[in-house]
């Protein structure tokens, strides 16, 4: 037999193995100097300076502008695809999903997705809105989907650009509502804010800063960075790269993290969702938000992890809870805040 001893037939798995792992501690070293960089002295001045503006240049002044620019009607809806102003001279796509009724005002759902996805999202879940009343909006995010950079970079510029999306989510979220005020199908008085993961995450400060917002639906999310970019559940011990990653994360998120603004939500409802397992979430930073919340709050827990777990059957339990709740902010007492 021809057969070759096993030190020669893993050889090419070793090597990949040796350069992946040479690769990796290049990009953690390149990340070392990053962080070494900013904690100087001028730099970490220049990103506190930058911190305290994070969320700035949204201007009140700036009327709403957009435009149709499809229209597909489905059994019992119509889908639009549409553009919004963000800053002034900016065309954020986006996607709309309203029931088909005529002549009615609809309350209306503001969809901020998770980190990993895109507008396409609510095509998956629009019909459970739609069908209880509600239409449902979700902008693309700042270097997602339609958005995407051709040239994307490498490492460093990848965490400038989540850096920056943090601030343009918050910002065209509050310019999202500027869009709606011009759309006569829809109710000025019954507009919410759903935040998945990251949405959740962000949407947390678009709630704080936008009070023409009503309530807030935050699904999977969490607060406290310095727990978050060093913790996993089962591990409240990070070791040293977890430690060296957590300080970049908080030197170049920490303006974003939900903990600073959460109690300035209330007294607009909040419903929380949250998973049980989530293996990206850690508990602690879910529980310590709720904590900061003010009232009216309500938490859901999810038999499930952030991504592991969800059947369909669950999902469709998830959703129907949101409309239920929404349902219940219609009701007269609730409306008006007793």
């Amino acid at each position: 037999m021809n057969e070759q001893p096993p030190s020669v037939q893993n050889a090419p798995l070793k090597k990949s193995l040796g350069r992946r792992v040479l690769r990796g501690f290049l990009v953690l070293a390149g990340i070392a100097v990053v962080a070494s960089i900013l904690a100087s002295a001028g730099g970490w001045m220049a990103l506190q300076v930058s911190n305290s503006k994070y969320f700035e240049g949204y201007d009140h002044q700036l009327a709403g502008r957009g435009e149709v620019v499809e229209r597909e009607p489905k059994e019992g809806s119509v889908r639009e695809k549409i553009w919004f102003e963000g800053i002034k001279g900016e065309k954020i796509p986006a996607l709309f999903h309203l029931p088909s009724a005529k002549g009615e005002r609809f309350p209306c759902v503001v969809l901020l997705y998770g980190i990993g996805q895109k507008m396409s999202f609510l095509d998956d879940i629009a019909e459970s809105f739609t069908r209880a009343g509600y239409a449902i909006i979700c902008p693309e995010q700042l270097g997602q989907g339609e958005r995407r950079p051709e040239d994307r970079g490498g490492a460093l510029a990848g965490v400038l650009r989540l850096r920056k999306r943090g601030s343009q989510t918050v910002l065209e979220a509050r310019r999202m509502l500027d869009y709606l005020d011009t759309r006569s199908d829809i109710d000025p008085e019954r507009r919410y804010l759903f935040g998945v993961s990251l949405g959740a995450i962000l949407g947390t400060s678009a709630l704080a800063l936008e009070p023409r917002y009503q309530a807030g639906i935050l699904m999977w999310g969490g607060g406290d960075f310095k727990r978050l970019f060093t913790s996993r559940p089962g591990n409240e011990d990070p070791n040293a790269v977890m430690r060296l990653l957590g300080r970049i994360g908080n030197l170049m998120m920490d303006p974003a993290d939900p903990i600073y603004r959460i109690d300035q939500v209330s007294p607009r409802p909040l419903l929380f969702q949250n998973a049980l397992h989530d293996e990206i979430v850690p508990k602690v930073c879910t529980e310590a938000y709720y904590a900061k919340a003010g009232d009216p709050k309500e938490i859901l827990w999810y038999d499930c992890g952030h991504e592991k777990g969800l059947t369909e059957e669950l999902i469709l339990k998830i959703m129907d809870d949101q409309v239920q709740w929404l349902n219940r902010l219609q009701e007269p007492a609730v409306a008006k805040g007793k």
